[in-house]
């Protein structure tokens, strides 16, 4: 590896502590080489509900739909959906999908929603 792309994978952590009596408290920044601020952790929304989706979600899915040409080759893209456990608990997760895939234009209109 060279130098230039290894350094562009690297993240910096910077931990910062404050002690107040008995406690301490420990926060962290993570920065790229740039200095840009970057989140360990990105929230997700729940594409039936517009709820955000929990990190104790473990029941949530996100299915990536590819995109293809007329010939129904891959063309490299695709439409993410996530599902939150709320949903699948209620097995409304297959419903889901077909009415978010009809909206986007992947299904035609079979059913009326």
């Amino acid at each position: 590896l060279s130098s230039s792309s290894a350094a562009s994978d690297v993240y910096k952590r910077q931990v910062s502590t404050q002690s107040t009596g008995s406690r301490v408290f420990c926060w962290s920044i993570m920065q790229n080489v740039e200095g840009k601020k970057v989140d360990l952790y990105i929230p997700r929304k729940c594409s039936a509900t517009n709820k955000l989706i929990s990190a104790k979600d473990h029941a949530a899915v996100q299915i990536n739909v590819g995109h293809v040409d007329a010939s129904g080759k891959y063309t490299g893209e695709f439409t993410s959906y996530a599902i939150c456990g709320y949903v699948r608990k209620q097995s409304r997760s297959d419903e889901v999908i077909n009415r978010l895939a009809t909206e986007s234009g992947f299904l035609q209109q079979t059913y009326k929603f």
